[in-house]
C-alpha cells in the first residue's frame, strides 16, 4: 500500500501550503508526490521571504 504523499507533509507543514503546492503541482498536469511537494512548498515560501 501506498502512502499518501500530502498526509505525510500535512504532519511537517501548515495545511494551506500543503493545498497550495498540490494544486501547483496538478495545474501542471503533474502527479503528486511527495518530493514534488516539498520542493513547491520551498519555492512557496522563498518567494514570499525574497
Amino acid at each position: 500500500m501506498r502512502r499518501d504523499p500530502i498526509k505525510e507533509m500535512l504532519v511537517k507543514y501548515p495545511r494551506i501550503l500543503v493545498i497550495k503546492a498540490a494544486l501547483k503541482i496538478l495545474k501542471n498536469g503533474s502527479k503528486i508526490d511527495r518530493e514534488k511537494i516539498e520542493k513547491t512548498i520551498v519555492n512557496i515560501m522563498s518567494k514570499k521571504e525574497g
